[in-house]
């Protein structure tokens, strides 16, 4: 049985008796079990697994991508799709409705094309920054260590 991380709880509460208590950071790990093939961890937990970064290390390195993370509204208006005015009625839609992707929201209100959306998709994905780089730039791994690691994880 090969288990990963894959979701970090704040709460203090266990979920089931699977579940790991970190007592330091105050954080629930919930696993899960990977032996299934149709399951796939991703490579953040498969380094962490391996031992090659520490739970730390991939923690700070998510974090970081999260900080660097841009959304499809910010990028928008940045790129002049919306204005800020269209980019609110969007957020307060998505808001008080409580569901449904920016994207579909601002192609239903008329603001946004689909081939909009499919220009700003792929904005943000080229300017999304992966977790090997990450962890390189934080100093947890080399580089020839993260394309040893990469090409095992990818066999």
């Amino acid at each position: 049985m090969t288990t990963a991380l894959c979701e970090t709880r704040h709460d203090y509460e266990l979920i089931d008796e699977n579940d790991t208590y970190d007592v330091l950071t105050g954080r629930v790990a919930i696993c899960k079990d990977y032996s299934d093939k149709k399951d796939k961890i991703a490579f953040g937990e498969y380094l962490l697994y391996e031992g090659k970064i520490d739970a730390y290390e991939l923690e700070l390195a998510l974090y970081f991508q999260k900080q660097k993370y841009i959304t499809i509204g910010v990028l928008a208006v940045q790129e002049k799709f919306l204005d800020d005015r269209q980019l609110c009625v969007v957020l307060d839609y998505q808001r008080l409705g409580g569901k449904g992707l920016f994207g579909e929201i601002a192609v239903e209100l008329g603001f946004l094309s689909k081939d909009e959306i499919d220009t700003l998709l792929e904005m943000q994905k080229e300017s999304h920054i992966r977790i090997g780089e990450v962890l390189i730039l934080l100093g947890a791994v080399t580089r020839e260590d993260m394309e040893e690691a990469l090409e095992e994880f990818l066999v």
